[in-house]
């Protein structure tokens, strides 16, 4: 796809934006009763429930096809929410080319515009705006599908070009942003959103479960993509696109991964420790000037630990540390509270510090108001602490920068050094006695504290015995898929295994679905530490992690930033050895060297806490009267979709202190408030 075109420069001088929290939502059919005179009602409906994440501009687009036409070529209708724009006509969107036939609807940023711009203008192509989403139209006009791993940014986007009469839809390497897709219509109409709830408000996508989905939310802790917790709802996994075509009325839908797993680079691969610990330290100052760039206020989300810290020392390295905001938060529990450690970072580095206490009762008071504002239901009780966080953070600034992505490419999970003990407890044949070792562990008293020993040693046992795959998410995830499916109504357990029968295996099968993630990322690894990085890159942060941080800044009209997902900086920490990662019982160790003569000695040597709350003692006292009511046997029968008898057990053993089940039934009681606020009744 080549466009020759005379260069005529941009009308105003590309320059820093400011930040585009936005959201999309559309609509493609060759049906034409979907194209009717109240389809684009229909849009704004969607379009509109996306205020949160752009209240001061909106759009709509409708593509000009004659109805008597529509059955065979197709139609769309594009909507658009825009927040902190610089002017209505640059920024406006649905964005066209200069005759209209290609239009675009985009959420998020595009750090790399201004390179691709040029290279797109020496090419010939002419530019009326200084938005990166023009870029984007640009480059599908110049590459097609390619114009996506050309990117470096964040994104969830929809591209129509009324020539091909063609539909793309896509969504950034790593997940940052959502983008659902509801299938109505055999596949003749797509129906598609930045957000579940705008997707499920099209009439032509039913609200039905999903049991895989729900299933995948009690084995996860959240519904893994592609798939929602909804039957006709489709989550686009990260790094991929969906291509729909008219194809004359019998229209095609062609799925693809733009970003699959590839061998790390060999080069970087051999560079020694002192050129890796050099260049990883300059792409890391790198990456976070790029995300610096904006005209509002902006800050740093500062844990503590050692990459918030490494972010905001990068900060401070290309702007006065004495104008970078950071914002921490505390507990009243101490088990869990890292705020010291955020005050020792923000004193050295000289930065304009703020923190402020969650205690008790206001997370307890968070918890209707987190649950109810969720478009999918989601079981990481640290969106708690997150939400406080970023509306905290909202108070002062419009961006902020957080550490993401550190724990999974430099492994600092405790999992990962947990799975050098299981693979000599496999070796050893100590695996076979995980069911005798289960029963002892389970024998501990309870504690609530924050990675108790008793907390770590039964969830470690529970991965015992169980492969690769499926073991590091019986670590860090929710319930072994047996105990999930003890949980679900007979009726559903039974849909579950005629599915899987019908289909055969595949997308139908959580465990195969998470194994053959795990055989495509050992494929290109060097060791198992390698792929294990890139399965926890592919589920734990791009379906969870960056969703719950996705969905606690956007409700609060905060666009949050991760540099340590910047592919440059990604691509060299994929390239370095194991050992530059996890060296004896140190995590992250690349990261600690670079910290070393820059953070204070305490925080460089710290491990990893985990940005939790003290759910189980929450739900045993002052969260015990919501929980039970939430869960209460009447609501769960007109729901059908849980084992009552299951549920109750769970509740009596959680509350005489038998057994810590915060986990199942944070997950439960997660989906149920989230079923009850969707179908008033349940």
């Amino acid at each position: 796809m080549s466009v020759r075109r005379p260069v005529r420069q941009a009308r105003d001088p590309p320059a820093t934006r400011k930040p585009k929290m936005c959201g999309i939502a559309g609509l493609v059919s060759v049906r034409p009763e979907r194209l009717d005179g109240n389809a684009n009602a229909r849009v704004a409906v969607m379009r509109d429930l996306l205020h949160l994440r752009g209240p001061d501009d909106k759009g709509l687009w409708r593509d000009p096809v004659a109805t008597a036409d529509i059955a065979e070529r197709g139609g769309c209708i594009l909507g658009f929410a825009r927040l902190s724009i610089v002017d209505l006509t640059g920024g406006h969107q649905p964005m066209g080319n200069e005759d209209g036939s290609v239009q675009i609807v985009f959420n998020g940023e595009i750090y790399n515009h201004l390179e691709l711009r040029q290279e797109l203008i020496a090419l010939g192509h002419q530019f009326a705006t200084r938005a990166d989403t023009e870029v984007l139209v640009h480059g599908w006009e110049q590459w097609g599908t390619e114009v996506l791993g050309r990117c470096n940014g964040m994104f969830d986007l929809a591209i129509w070009d009324g020539n091909r009469r063609h539909l793309l839809l896509a969504r950034d390497r790593f997940g940052k942003k959502p983008l659902f897709v509801g299938v109505a219509d055999h596949g003749h109409t797509l129906v598609f959103a930045t957000e579940l709830a705008a997707v499920r408000a099209h009439p032509a996508i039913s609200d039905a479960i999903d049991p895989h989905g729900l299933l995948s939310l009690l084995v996860l802790d959240y519904v893994a993509s592609p798939r929602s917790i909804l039957r006709d709802v489709h989550t686009l996994e990260p790094g991929s696109f969906w291509l729909w075509q008219a194809n004359r009325g019998a229209p095609i839908l062609t799925q693809g991964l733009w970003q699959p797993p590839t061998a790390p680079d060999a080069l970087l691969a051999q560079l020694d420790e002192k050129a890796a610990l050099a260049e990883l330290q300059l792409r890391l100052i790198k990456a976070v000037d790029r995300r610096l760039m904006a005209e509002v206020p902006l800050g740093i989300f500062l844990s503590g630990g050692i990459d918030s810290s490494l972010v905001a020392w990068a900060a401070a390295q290309v702007r006065s540390a004495a104008d970078i905001d950071t914002f921490a938060i505390g507990f009243d529990d101490n088990s869990f509270d890292e705020a010291d450690h955020a005050r020792a970072v923000a004193k050295h580095l000289g930065t304009r510090h703020h923190e402020r206490m969650l205690v008790a009762e206001k997370s307890l008071s968070l918890v209707p108001e987190v649950l109810a504002a969720l478009d999918q239901p989601l079981a990481d009780p640290s969106i708690l602490p997150t939400w406080f966080l970023c509306g905290f953070a909202r108070e002062k600034v419009t961006v902020a920068l957080g550490g993401d992505g550190g724990d999974e490419w430099f492994l600092g999970y405790p999992s990962f050094a947990g799975h050098r003990v299981g693979r000599w407890a496999d070796r050893l044949g100590v695996s076979m006695l995980h069911k005798p070792l289960q029963a002892m562990v389970n024998l501990w008293p309870v504690s609530h504290q924050n990675w108790s020993l008793d907390y770590q040693a039964k969830r470690f046992v529970t991965g015992l015995g169980q492969p690769p795959s499926l073991r590091h998410f019986a670590w860090i995830g929710g319930l072994p898929i047996a105990q999930a499916l003890a949980l679900l109504h007979p009726d559903v357990r039974k849909s579950l295994a005629q599915s899987e029968q019908a289909q055969g295996p595949g997308r139908a099968d959580l465990a195969l679905q998470l194994d053959q993630t795990w055989q495509a990322w050992r494929l290109p690894a060097r060791d198992d530490f390698d792929a294990l990085a890139g399965l926890y890159a592919r589920y734990y942060l791009a379906d969870g992690v960056l969703q719950k941080v996705d969905r606690a800044s956007m409700a609060h009209s905060l666009e949050a930033r991760a540099p340590l997902l910047d592919p440059d900086f990604v691509q060299l920490a994929r390239a370095l050895p194991t050992r530059f990662k996890l060296r004896g019982r140190t995590s992250k160790w690349a990261l600690r060297q670079i910290a070393a003569d820059k953070l204070p000695a305490t925080i460089v040597a710290r491990p990893k806490k985990g940005f939790g709350v003290p759910l189980g003692a929450w739900l045993r006292g002052p969260l015990r009267s919501w929980l039970h009511d939430v869960l209460a046997p009447e609501r769960l029968e007109r729901g059908g979709l849980l084992d009552v008898a299951a549920v109750q057990r769970l509740l009596v053993e959680h509350d005489t202190g038998k057994v810590d089940h915060r986990k199942a039934l944070w997950a439960l009681a997660s989906f149920a408030a989230w079923r009850q606020r969707s179908r008033p009744g349940y």
